[in-house]
């Protein structure tokens, strides 16, 4: 597997994942609703992560699912539905939404992170496994 440079999220650059939350012009007062879903239900999670590779990521076809960054440095792994293969890397830097059906998995730099996840209450999940697994390097 080739390198893959490490991304700034930005609204542009995460715009065909999700939404990226965070305050637009068109707030008022300082309330701004950035994501809205019709869904039975809705539950938040805390998920500490230590995988610093990985072999694998899922999705959820009917799902959203927010990323919030509590503590500890993490990457976000995205890819398009319809190829996981093709993937980008994210600095979880702040909270983003992603849309239903992106493929997704985090690991972290640091010893260990934190991430808050929102999601349906019930959630479907597909899984991808790579040939190979996928560990951050630097290169000089």
């Amino acid at each position: 597997m080739k390198a893959k440079p490490i991304k700034v999220i930005q609204a542009g650059n995460f715009a065909k994942y999700g939404k990226v939350i965070e305050l637009t012009s068109n707030h008022q007062d300082g309330f701004d609703i950035i994501v809205t879903s019709e869904s039975p239900g809705w539950r938040i999670a805390v998920y500490e992560v230590q995988r610093r590779t990985t072999g694998f990521m899922e999705n959820h076809p009917t799902s959203k699912e927010s990323f919030e960054p509590l503590y500890g440095t993490a990457l976000l792994i995205l890819a398009e539905n319809s190829n996981p293969e093709d993937f980008e890397v994210f600095l979880l830097d702040k909270p983003v939404c992603l849309n239903e059906g992106i493929w997704h998995q985090i690991i972290t730099l640091s010893e260990v992170a934190a991430v808050k996840i929102t999601e349906n209450l019930e959630v479907n999940s597909e899984f991808y496994y790579f040939e190979n697994e996928l560990n951050p390097m630097i290169y000089f």
